[in-house]
């Protein structure tokens, strides 16, 4: 399987275990719906985010999970450590017992980038990309989120590109839909249109 199937697959187990034990891990309470199923899915995703940070800042901790010379229970013990230390839910620190059982948690970071994803699909939040040829004020930020989120009547969570090549104007992407008014965009498509008089 590729490591990006087993990244996506681990992280919607991680989101449908946070999901059905209605909370960071507190298994036998049913799942809460609304608000409370995103503030559980979002404290997973921080703490994930957090774990995926700290594994990845240090080749000592990579070297550590990966050297099969070491033994399980020395790992595990690790992983409890460290989940002590860092506060983690029960949810997040099971997770990480069952990728060291497994041998995946060299895929940590893949995991940590699927489960966001996941967790925004889950409770309503699309992502947008937008590319402009300067950077844009915060109020014309502002006020390009509002139409976005008009527009798709989601949340919308955008990243801003500067890309001096789109000349003006902007391009934006949400999911496989792309917005183009850019200039750049526009000159190409007169230029088709003038090519195809003659």
């Amino acid at each position: 399987m590729q490591p990006v199937a087993v990244a996506k697959r681990y992280a919607r187990a991680l989101a449908d275990h946070v999901e059905q034990a209605g909370g960071r891990g507190r298994p036998g309470k049913p799942a809460r719906p609304g608000r409370k199923a995103a503030s559980d899915l979002e404290a997973v995703a921080d703490e994930l985010d957090l774990i995926a940070r700290v594994l990845g800042a240090d080749a000592k901790f990579q070297r550590f999970f990966a050297d099969p010379s070491i033994g399980q229970d020395d790992k595990r013990a690790a992983i409890d450590a460290l989940a002590k230390k860092a506060k983690l839910g029960a949810a997040l620190r099971d997770f990480l017992l069952v990728l060291v059982t497994n041998r995946r948690l060299g895929a940590i970071g893949a995991i940590r980038d699927a489960f966001s994803a996941i967790k925004d699909e889950r409770i309503g939040i699309v992502s947008a990309e937008t590319t402009t040829a300067v950077p844009i004020s915060a109020a014309e930020a502002k006020r390009l989120h509002e139409a976005l989120e008009s527009m798709t009547g989601r949340t919308v969570r955008v990243t801003h590109r500067v890309d001096p090549a789109v000349l003006g104007g902007a391009r934006t992407r949400i999911g496989s839909k792309v917005y183009d008014g850019t200039l750049r965009h526009q000159l190409e498509v007169l230029r088709d249109r003038l090519v195809g008089l003659r």
